[in-house]
């Protein structure tokens, strides 16, 4: 089975990497796809960089690791991406997935579009932010990771501050972002 962890992923952070890793050994599963948003429903408020970069970093922080994937399977649909339409995408390839989620996003998961089919496609299991206990709907699994209290908003903040980011993205994710000025007003 592989999880489809999606996201704007802007950017991604080794937070992302830790709770991917602890998915593929905690649910046994083969593979991890990394899906990144064209443009997310939710995040209307958040000036995204272009997808082509939050991808770029995306590829450049998994490079090494056989078990991790970065799909553009959002981008090649462009507009608002939906995870129904990208996991009945991706079902008609794959035999079984399960999607992974952060805390933040299950407490909303009932505003998804068509929260209930997903439900009835996969398995969905939560990444648990804080220690702090949150409502979300029992349909969904409570996934036994570790807590990690990074944010890509911190990262941008630090970034645009001019503060160091170190050990928050990977060698790889810093160097690109360096290398094309991303979040540098």
């Amino acid at each position: 089975m592989k999880g489809i962890f999606g996201g704007n992923f802007n950017p991604v952070h080794t937070g992302h990497l830790i709770l991917a890793d602890d998915a593929l050994n905690l649910l046994a599963l083969d593979k991890i796809l990394f899906v990144p948003a064209w443009k997310s429903p939710f995040k209307n408020d958040i000036v995204s960089i272009p997808f082509k970069d939050r991808y770029n970093m995306l590829r450049a922080a998994t490079s090494n690791k056989n078990r991790f994937e970065v799909l553009d399977i959002e981008a090649k649909r462009k507009g608002i991406s939906y995870t129904y339409h990208t996991l009945k995408e991706l079902l008609r390839k794959e035999k079984k997935l399960c999607l992974l989620i952060g805390e933040d996003q299950a407490t909303d998961f009932r505003e998804w579009y068509r929260w209930k089919e997903i439900l009835k496609m996969v398995d969905v299991f939560v990444f648990k932010r804080s220690k702090k206990k949150q409502k979300y709907p029992k349909e969904l699994k409570v996934l036994n990771s570790r807590i990690i209290e990074i944010s890509s908003t911190e990262i941008r903040n630090k970034i645009t501050k001019g503060e160091p980011v170190d050990f928050l993205v990977t060698e790889e994710v810093l160097n690109y972002i360096k290398e094309h000025n991303l979040y540098i007003n």
